[in-house]
């Protein structure tokens, strides 16, 4: 809004101060209009008789210069009927006293020429301060831009340090926390060993005295035998009367086995000298009790040392990482100080110079990194040529599919070219793009339908045969040779697009054209079925969507419904209300005729169904898919029955129809291997049937 200013008469005869040419007066510039004398004592009657002495002031009034006063009075006036402010400075009050410095020169006509010299100066110079600071504005926005960014860049490389040296340190703790178990462990390994030991020696010195008794009892029953083996043949030698030379003969056999009385001495000896070596033995045990093999002693020896070169290890490896990121942190500031150095001088040739891409960065985004783009670019870093290479790494299509040619060399006439590329010569390159190929498309399988639903399902045209004929009909016999062409570069160029991706294989015969009609079908019905269910509206609940896709799509996971629901409540904004999901945007084609992403994600969730249940089969046949062996259509039965067992009759006829590519399931009567059959059940309509 615009500010009011106050409209000045003109500097005329009529001026409003009243007066016509200015004169110096001899008024005190430090005077404020009156001043005081002296104090005098004064005599002043009150009454018959009486008086008093008074002290009074006594004013004495200077007054202002009359042109002064009306300059100040009309200053006053401008300011407040221009409602400028107190303090600070303001455009209406320089304008005020603009005016009454413009007064005051005109009226001063001596020195008008200087003071107007200086009014002038002063202009040139508000004037020339304003126009930079208009000129350095959009710099202002540019500098604040350009830190944010610098600031974002440094926040991330701190970020990314950071989790490094997190990472080291949580690795650092987790060795410390394995060298304390280690320790632990050989602690409770030492306590066990001493316990065992114990346990041994007690064990030991339980079966020594156990050996002894058994010893001792076997000694006093031997002497006990044969004291009785002696009274039996003493008594039985007198009971048969036996003659004195036998008598004597068995005293002088008792002599040389020895007199009882000795072995008794002897044995007792024994014994002793057994304690003696008892005692002896228990001496050892007790004195060498914390002594362990040597052998046990060196492999705890090693396992300690190989602990400790490995802490050792670890300790330096750490010391190296604090030095690093010592190192690192200061290069990070020589970087910054680098980075604002170059940013000027790149400041300062954009001013003087054209900006080029900075094609290096593409590295960073690519699959196999910096190294695979310099391998990819060294051969010809022309910026047309990096602009293929890049095309061709997000599409995953060749980098010559991307080469702009301005024609095509025609594949002949013969049987094994395609009805619509029979061609013999050049054929101008349109460069068809994505948009008009994909309504080309769209427009083909409108007619292929119509034309399809006047015939049985048996005689349905070849898609090569009805392309040229409807190439031929909508744009000429001479221009449908260029069209076709040109459409399938255009198919192998935009191969990313789901439903230029789809027509192509359809139309190469790798895929069945089935698959496309079966999921138009499923497409139409569901949304024939939910705008009867919206009942004139146009949005449907959340529980009507997902009953609809469990009806015409019972074979969908939960996981698969949850998708679906997740990316029509992402394509609809409808977040915020999850009940309420347009029906618009799930089903209708986006700009430039794009799939909806609904739909895209159908027919990603149809491809990732038809993958699995191929790799089903394959496990199914066991061996034979090890070896790439030959199989029969009962082979691949039994296999797609043991993959899927709801499989009925209808479904197991057409995947035998559709992998030996015969009209009835008899006439497969040649086996085929399994890897031909695999890529064709990749490729078929299973699980739409």
């Amino acid at each position: 809004m615009a500010e009011k200013v106050a409209k000045l008469p003109p500097l005329g005869s009529d001026r409003p101060l009243g007066t016509q040419t200015a004169t110096f007066d001899s008024w005190p510039a430090h005077s404020s209009g009156q001043t005081y004398g002296q104090m005098m004592l004064v005599k002043k009657q009150v009454g018959e008789g009486r008086a008093e002495l008074t002290n009074p002031w006594d004013k004495k009034v200077i007054p202002k210069p009359k042109f002064l006063e009306q300059l100040e009075t009309y200053l006053q006036k401008e300011l407040r009927a221009l409602d400028c402010p107190s303090k600070g400075p303001s455009e209406l009050r320089l304008q005020a006293h603009r005016e009454v410095f413009e007064y005051l020169i005109s009226d001063f006509k001596t020195y008008r020429p200087l003071l107007a010299a200086i009014k002038n100066e002063y202009e040139l110079v508000i004037s020339d301060l304003h126009q930079r600071v208009r000129e350095l504005e959009p710099l202002k926005q540019m500098l604040v831009t350009v830190s944010e960014r610098c600031d974002q860049k440094v926040m991330q490389i701190q970020e990314n340090q950071r989790q490094d040296l997190v990472d080291l340190r949580k690795e650092n703790i987790r060795l410390l926390q394995r060298i304390d178990t280690m320790k632990e462990q050989e602690k409770d390994y030492i306590a066990q060993i001493d316990k065992m030991r114990e346990e041994l020696g007690a064990e030991y010195e339980k079966y020594k005295n156990e050996c002894d008794q058994r010893r001792m009892l076997l000694q006093d029953l031997n002497e006990m035998r044969y004291q009785r083996e002696q009274e039996q043949s003493v008594t039985a030698s007198q009971a048969e009367g036996g003659t004195e030379e036998e008598v004597g003969a068995a005293a002088s056999e008792e002599k040389e086995l020895g007199d009882p009385v000795i072995l008794k001495i002897a044995l007792r000896k024994t014994r002793e000298a057994n304690q003696d070596l008892t005692w002896k033995l228990n001496e050892m045990d007790a004195d060498y009790a914390n002594v362990i093999p040597r052998r046990q002693f060196e492999l705890l020896q090693t396992e300690y040392n190989n602990y400790k070169e490995s802490m050792k290890a670890k300790e330096e490896e750490n010391e190296k990482f604090t030095n690093e990121l010592e190192a690192l942190t200061k290069s990070y500031a020589q970087v910054v100080e680098q980075r604002d150095e170059f940013y000027t001088e790149l400041e300062s040739l954009k001013r003087a110079s054209t900006p080029r891409p900075r094609w290096d960065k593409c590295g960073d985004y690519i699959t196999g990194g910096v190294k695979r783009w310099k391998e990819l670019t060294s051969e010809n870093p022309r910026s047309d040529h990096l602009v293929d290479v890049l095309l061709a790494e997000i599409t995953g299509a060749d980098v010559s599919t991307f080469k702009q040619q301005d024609t095509f060399e025609g594949l002949g006439i013969g049987e094994d070219v395609p009805v619509y590329l029979r061609f013999e010569g050049e054929v101008k390159n349109c460069m068809l793009d994505r948009a008009n190929t994909a309504r080309l498309i769209k427009d083909f399988w409108k007619h292929k339908v119509a034309a399809d639903s006047k015939v049985s399902l048996g005689n349905h045209q070849p898609m090569g045969d009805f392309l040229a004929k409807y190439l031929s009909e909508k744009y000429g016999t001479n221009k449908s040779i260029e069209w076709a062409y040109n459409l399938v570069d255009a198919c192998r160029r935009l191969s990313f697009d789901l439903r230029i991706r789809q027509f192509h294989l359809i139309l190469t015969g790798e895929m069945d054209e089935q698959v496309y009609h079966k999921l138009a079908r499923v497409t139409a019905m569901m949304k024939r079925d939910l705008e009867k269910a919206a009942d004139g509206d146009t949005v449907v609940s959340l529980d009507q969507l997902k009953a609809s896709i469990s009806k015409h799509l019972p074979k969908k996971t939960d996981f698969m419904i949850h998708q679906l629901v997740e990316c029509a409540i992402r394509v609809t904004d409808s977040a915020n209300d999850p009940t309420r999901i347009p029906l618009a945007p799930l089903f209708e084609d986006g700009e430039d005729s794009k799939v909806p992403e609904f739909v895209e994600l159908l027919c990603s969730q149809d491809t990732q169904e038809r993958q699995e249940l191929a790799e089903s089969v394959e496990n199914a046949l066991g061996e034979a898919a090890a070896t790439d062996t030959e199989i029969t259509g009962k082979e691949l039965k039994d296999a797609m029955l043991a993959a899927d067992s709801t499989a009925g009759k209808e479904t197991l006829d057409y995947v035998i129809c559709w992998c030996w590519s015969v009209q009835k399931p008899e006439n497969a009567t040649y086996p085929k291997t399994v890897k031909d059959v695999i890529a064709k059940l990749q490729n078929s309509a299973i699980p739409l049937l």
